[in-house]
């Protein structure tokens, strides 16, 4: 990655994000405090968290859907900050969330932690 990393052990926002390498997240002037306090912007959402919410799922890579053409052009975005939010919802779908964030907060304290997939 990147871009800094910061740790984050919170939710995992429906888009799939790691907010430990938000840049709203990482910046040091009016950081955002992650997705599982900031509720204000996350469950507001439209593109992702009310569209979840609306199909009674948690994370996008539970819709039959998946990837959409919204999803596609917001993973593109973020290829830029060190996240391919494709690969971030495969992982989760895959780890399961308390993984998933001990996956990225390896990256953050230099331990980095290879995925091993089970057959």
């Amino acid at each position: 990655m990147d871009n800094k990393l910061k740790p984050y052990y919170g939710r995992i926002p429906a888009c799939g994000v790691f907010c430990g390498g938000c840049p709203t997240y990482t910046r040091d002037k009016n950081p955002c405090p992650g997705a599982e306090i900031n509720f204000a912007r996350c469950d507001r959402c439209k593109t992702f968290h009310l569209c979840c919410k609306e199909k009674e799922i948690s994370h996008c890579y539970e819709c039959m859907l998946f990837p959409c053409s919204k999803f596609k052009s917001f993973a593109k975005r973020w290829i830029r900050y060190g996240q391919d939010s494709i690969e971030n919802q495969k992982l989760l779908k895959e780890l399961g969330s308390k993984e998933f964030l001990l996956y990225y907060n390896s990256k953050y304290k230099n331990e980095f932690i290879p995925l091993s997939k089970e057959g």
